[in-house]
């Protein structure tokens, strides 16, 4: 009887998966050997490449790097270059019978299915409702791994932590605090943002948000943030979207907790925000806004106007993109114009 294998992240420091071997009532299952059908026991290491594509269209050139960097311990990242918000590092994998599931975290919507053949991958990618086939060829050793992500449980559900590999050079954390309306493009934006040397813990969405609510969320995600390998301290903020976002600057706006930035997504200008934002004035805390969708420009201006147009305040409007600030692009949407790259400049200028 095949092993079968899933990669279990669980609370804990950042990287430290540890690999279950899920046994059936026989012995031989904890064997790491194949069956009489020559069915594999253990994911084969390698990088393959080749292309997802929909289907009557042509495909898009794609990666698949499945790695063992130590005993016990697997973890699988893909690539499409073309398309990035695409690309994912699995926080689940299940491997039975040349069968390989991979599961995106904080997205339980994409999964990528293929069966092994040899030296071929084959199978779909899953996304929400829509699947696209997957070709690809076994080219040898695996890339390095570009980011860790660990499940961190919440008392609401899950939180996911997305922390770059490369922890030699500290680098900017935020806590990403969606709210329902952008909660599926979440996980999108960690990977962008973890692709480029920033830590991302992402909170689980809420439909509304209160100071009172806000506030120990805030604690422990920026405690969180601060003790995680590869951070630096001293830029350590928040990203909170709609509702969120004026609870947070409001929370902000207090003693406690203190952040090193904001930066908000599709927040209305009211009496209360606007009070909170003259606080983080005073204070010369560096706010970033953004907004999305048709009404993007005059929203921007409501809240340039809040912020009194003072320096270290930035605001982006990107009116082609949605609320969630993407666009839709082949496969799946891709980032807004300009984007991950105007929000990671403006983290490095901090």
């Amino acid at each position: 009887m095949p092993a079968l294998l899933r990669l279990l992240l669980g609370p804990g420091r950042p990287g430290c998966g540890r690999l279950a071997l899920l046994l059936g009532l026989a012995a031989t299952a904890c064997q790491p050997q194949a069956d009489g059908d020559g069915a594999a026991a253990t994911p084969p290491v390698g990088h393959y490449e080749g292309s997802i594509g929909a289907p009557g269209q042509p495909g898009t050139r794609a990666a698949l790097d499945i790695r063992h960097p130590s005993p016990g311990h697997y973890e699988a990242e893909l690539t499409v270059p073309t398309a990035g918000t695409l690309s994912f590092v699995a926080d689940t994998i299940l491997f039975s019978n040349n069968q390989l599931r991979l599961t995106r975290p904080a997205r339980p919507g994409q999964v990528l299915t293929l069966t092994l053949d040899g030296d071929f991958w084959r199978g779909t990618l899953a996304l929400d409702s829509a699947a696209a086939p997957a070709l690809l060829l076994k080219r040898g050793a695996p890339t390095p791994s570009t980011y860790r992500v660990e499940e961190v449980p919440q008392a609401n559900g899950s939180a996911w932590l997305f922390a770059p590999s490369d922890t030699g050079t500290p680098g900017a954390a935020l806590a990403l605090l969606p709210d329902a309306e952008t909660a599926p493009a979440a996980a999108l934006w960690a990977d962008a943002l973890a692709r480029e040397g920033v830590i991302v813990l992402v909170l689980p969405a809420a439909d509304s948000a209160t100071t009172p609510a806000e506030t120990p969320r805030l604690q422990a995600a920026l405690r969180l943030l601060r003790g995680t390998a590869g951070a630096d301290t001293a830029k350590v903020g928040v990203w909170a979207a709609g509702q969120r976002g004026a609870a947070t600057a409001q929370v902000l706006a207090q003693e406690s907790p203190r952040a090193a930035f904001l930066i908000t997504q599709n927040v209305a200008v009211e009496p209360a925000t606007r009070a909170a934002l003259r606080e983080l004035t005073k204070r010369k805390l560096p706010v970033l806004g953004l907004y999305g969708g048709p009404a993007a420009n005059q929203r921007a201006a409501a809240w340039r106007n809040a912020l009194g147009g003072r320096r270290g305040a930035t605001v982006r409007a990107y009116r082609t993109a949605g609320p969630d600030l993407l666009v839709s692009r082949g496969l799946s949407a891709g980032l807004g114009p300009e984007l991950p790259g105007e929000v990671v400049e403006w983290l490095r200028a901090q």
